[in-house]
């Protein structure tokens, strides 16, 4: 049957309207492993929702600083973080010493930059939490689906904003919606749909609590996830100030409620 709509084509339009070349994930490493750093109990849960077997191998592609590794280390025989950051790596070493965790392997490299069988062995599970960089987004889901010998975990968004502050933020802001829309799970999942891979779907509202040690460590976080000019810089940060509390340990908490999507399949049973 003739493709009516080319998903791929609409992934590489948005993948073009909000590619930030000056994104630099080394300088941004350490807020990053501080604010993932507290979300265990969604992390475990994600981990369980595997189905894991002692004796797996796991792809954990753009594994940043660890913020899944480390349980998926405690659930399988041997983790392979492949992570293009250096920054990102310090602290992924780190979390995983920490953890007590020696049954992995880092590959410091970009997935497109990377050969399957070469550079990286095909896995069990290979498992990929928000970290789709791809251009092209059918290239590189068919060399995550060769990457794997028996199923493949996807972690996206659903909704118009892969991450997105408080409403009233962007309303004080006086950004559009529109300009902060962003790909969501719906595109990979037909993009599979195309190639013959009928994945499975799941989503649900989500909620997640970050924790900042003041109010300006909460601004800076937001300030250094998008472009915005010094005005608005003032603005976030007179908006952390209004709005968030310390707890009984003197830290700022934060909730962002969102819908978050696992798109999965298994080698055998997807086609």
């Amino acid at each position: 049957m003739m493709d009516i709509v080319d998903y791929n084509r609409i992934w590489r339009i948005f993948r073009k309207k909000h590619t930030n070349p000056s994104f630099n994930w080394d300088k941004r490493a350490a807020s990053f492993n501080k604010v993932v750093s507290g979300t265990s109990a969604e992390v475990e849960k994600t981990v369980q929702s595997l189905g894991l077997l002692p004796t797996d191998t796991v792809l954990d592609m753009g594994a940043g600083t660890g913020r899944y590794a480390v349980s998926l280390a405690q659930n399988a025989a041997h983790v392979t973080a492949l992570e293009p950051s250096k920054g990102m790596l310090a602290f992924f070493e780190e979390n995983m010493t920490n953890a007590g965790m020696v049954n992995y392997s880092v590959v410091n490299k970009t997935f497109e930059d990377t050969e399957i069988g070469t550079d990286i062995p095909v896995h069990d599970v290979v498992f990929a939490s928000n970290s789709l960089g791809f251009d092209d987004l059918r290239a590189g889901l068919e060399k995550l689906d060769s990457a794997a010998k028996k199923c493949v975990h996807i972690l996206w968004f659903a909704g118009p904003a892969r991450h997105i502050p408080d409403p009233e933020l962007m309303k004080r802001l006086g950004t559009d919606m529109s300009d902060t829309a962003a790909p969501d799970y719906i595109i990979i999942a037909n993009v599979l749909h195309q190639m013959g891979i009928y994945a499975n779907v799941s989503v649900e509202k989500t909620v997640q609590n970050q924790t900042y040690d003041s109010t300006d460590d909460a601004a800076d976080f937001w300030i250094e996830r998008g472009n915005y000019t010094d005005d608005m810089q003032d603005v976030i940060r007179e908006y952390m100030e209004d709005t968030l509390t310390s707890d009984e340990n003197g830290r700022f908490l934060s909730q962002r409620s969102y819908h978050a999507a696992r798109i999965w399949w298994e080698k055998e049973d997807a086609r």
